[in-house]
């Protein structure tokens, strides 16, 4: 099986050198290679990309402003100059962070580490496809793993490396990326409104202006993903 990749870089040499070592290890394929995260989206709209090596800092759109406006992201790896973004990184759930110039066996150690986050994450969905056709979902909590019935959940919030799960009875504190539920959860039910939250649709009380209203509960929804909901609400096969 071929994993294929993207690269996002401003520097051409920069580029050249990464789809060098894209060509030494067997399992990557090289989808394309381009200057700027504009080009990258649409590149990323016509291939389903497994691995993604992005630049932090390009003119116009950073990666780190193109992995938050970005609905679906692959497993990402930084690659950059500047190590101060090593924080943002880690809150953004990224794979590994490479500081310029890269040698190949920190490139190589990278890229084992995004085999095994997709060897993992298609271990979840393959388990939680089958779960969901009984509407539960087990979520690790602290000491515990608990059986969670999917209807019960109200909304999903993120914080950092964690989420919070609320429930009308409880709130359960995983350790888990909200990009992780949003996979797992049935598309027809869940919707990502904001970056730091997923609502269950079936849940929601009232919206008014940007904000979702789930009991006495108030849930932001961004700009970027405003539209996209609105349109998912009104089908008719929701209701």
């Amino acid at each position: 099986m071929k994993y294929k990749c993207l690269i996002i870089d401003d520097e051409a040499q920069a580029r050249k050198l990464i789809a060098a070592y894209i060509s030494k290890i067997p399992e990557l394929e090289l989808v394309n290679s381009c200057k700027n995260a504009l080009e990258g989206q649409a590149i990323m709209s016509e291939n389903e990309i497994d691995i993604l090596f992005l630049d932090v800092n390009m003119p116009e759109l950073s990666g780190i402003d193109f992995l938050k406006i970005s609905k679906k992201i692959p497993p990402t790896i930084f690659i950059t100059a500047y190590s101060e973004y090593a924080l943002n990184g880690y809150e953004l759930d990224v794979v590994d962070y490479l500081l310029k110039p890269v040698e190949f066996p920190r490139f190589y150690k990278a890229v084992l580490k995004a085999f095994e986050r997709i060897g993992k994450h298609k271990q979840i969905v393959s388990e939680n496809k089958e779960i969901n056709k009984n509407k539960y979902i087990f979520v690790k909590a602290d000491k515990e793993i608990i059986k969670l019935n999917i209807l019960e959940i109200q909304y999903i919030e993120g914080m950092r490396e964690y989420v919070r799960i609320y429930t009308e009875k409880r709130k359960i504190l995983t350790l888990q990326s909200l990009s992780r539920f949003i996979e797992i959860l049935p598309e027809n039910l869940f919707f990502r409104v904001h970056k730091s939250f997923i609502v269950n649709i079936q849940t929601i009380d009232n919206i008014m202006g940007n904000t979702i209203y789930i009991k006495n509960n108030e849930i932001p929804i961004s700009r970027g993903n405003k539209k996209e909901f609105i349109e998912k609400i009104n089908k008719d096969e929701l209701f």
